[in-house]
């Protein structure tokens, strides 16, 4: 996958970064332990037998090459502090979870503890050039002294020297004479204490540079620190706010839960009740169907009992009436034997047989 230049930048610095703070270190706690100086250390007092010219007790170069190393440690300390910020932003981000915020605060931690020994490194630095300052100071002063006390007998003031040398020169001839001092003596008075005043000026400006840096310093070292605490602040109000978050949605998913199963209790019921209403009123519909059938059946046994004891009725009673017909013409039909027989009538037809039924039947 293809890193975005800023997560180039962090790679980068992640492996360049321990190796010039390492670097830094080893020269501000190593330089008072390296057996030959690569600077002079020479005291004012040593001269040349020809000329007599005194040498500074410490190079410009050297006091530079230390006020810069300062500055460098500085520039380490600046560089991881902005190392940092990168990463306090994505863990501040809105979209940055804790898991990963916790995976990240790890390169707050390693810039804060860079800061902490590139500021320990600038404070070295200053350390040393302050030991140059309070040496190029008391040469000074002992250069100042070692002037008045040879100018005050004679009640001369050096700054009197200097101002008629370059205004009254009659005064001047005057003035050393009065402090018993040949031209070349003066002149070299001169000389050793503008030499020193030169040192004093080039320490001072070299140990105000590495004072400025080593405070600087300092200042990003104890903001990588508080950005390290914002970072493990974060990520704890992070941590805090998931739990709630989590602790809510369980909550929201068992009001949820609960919620759907009181539904489907409640539909499971529903459908229940109406399959049991379903059945009671299939039971009652069978029943009511049954009952009827049962009353129809009933009424049409009934029909059919009335209609054949009707039929059976009329039947007897048409019997009852054929039989009290054939009675009542069987008993017409028998002879009065009071009454007179009536003649027979005279038959139509001569040729058939006439049959008298007399008193027993079968008699022809």
């Amino acid at each position: 996958m293809r890193l975005s230049r800023s997560s180039r930048n962090r790679n980068i610095r992640r492996y360049t970064l321990p190796q010039i703070a390492g670097i830094v270190v080893i020269s501000a706690y190593g330089i008072g332990q390296i057996t030959t100086p690569t600077y002079a250390l020479l005291t004012n007092v040593a001269a040349t037998e020809s000329s007599n010219i005194t040498t500074a007790f410490v190079f410009p170069s050297t006091v530079d090459h230390i006020a810069n190393q300062a500055s460098e440690a500085m520039k380490l300390a600046a560089w991881q502090r902005e190392a940092a910020r990168e990463v306090l932003a994505e863990i501040t981000d809105k979209n940055t979870d804790s898991e990963t915020a916790e995976g990240r605060i790890g390169g707050i931690q390693e810039a804060a503890a860079q800061t902490r020994e590139a500021a320990a490194g600038a404070a070295a630095f200053l350390a040393e050039l302050q030991g140059y300052l309070t040496r190029s100071q008391l040469e000074l002063e002992q250069q100042v002294n070692e002037v008045n006390q040879r100018l005050s007998p004679y009640e001369v003031d050096f700054n009197q020297l200097t101002a008629a040398q370059n205004n009254d020169i009659p005064v001047f001839e005057q003035l050393l004479s009065q402090a018993n001092l040949t031209l070349g003596e003066f002149q070299e008075m001169v000389r050793k204490l503008s030499s020193i005043r030169r040192v004093d000026a080039y320490v001072q400006a070299a140990y105000h540079q590495a004072s400025t840096a080593a405070e600087q310093a300092r200042s990003y070292a104890d903001e990588t620190s508080l950005m390290h605490t914002e970072a493990a602040d974060v990520i704890q109000g992070l941590k805090e706010a998931e739990k709630k978050a989590k602790l809510e949605a369980e909550e929201k998913a068992k009001l949820e839960a609960e919620k759907k199963a009181k539904l489907e209790a409640e539909e499971k019921a529903k459908l229940e009740a109406e399959k049991k209403t379903k059945l009671e009123a299939e039971e009652k519909a069978k029943l009511e169907a049954e009952e009827k059938a049962k009353l129809e059946a009933e009424e049409k046994a009934k029909l059919e009992a009335e209609e054949k004891a009707k039929l059976e009725a009329e039947e007897k009673a048409k019997l009852e009436a054929e039989e009290k017909a054939k009675l009542e013409a069987e008993e017409q039909a028998k002879p009065d034997k009071t009454a007179e027989p009536e003649a027979p009538a005279p038959d139509a037809n001569p040729d058939s047989i006439t049959v008298k039924i007399g008193e027993k039947q079968g008699v022809f």
